[in-house]
């Protein structure tokens, strides 16, 4: 009889990382294009 392989599940620091990326990645990356376009400073000024 084979024995099966069993595939290696993602460590838990690369899931963090993958969690960083692609989910705080773009909130930064708008605050970052919102702040350059200068939504965030009063008018006026």
């Amino acid at each position: 009889m084979t024995k099966l392989i069993k595939e290696k599940e993602p460590s838990n620091a690369l899931k963090k990382i993958v969690l960083l990326v692609f989910g705080l990645g773009p909130i930064f990356i708008m605050i970052w294009f919102l702040n350059s376009q200068g939504f965030f400073t009063p008018p006026g000024t």
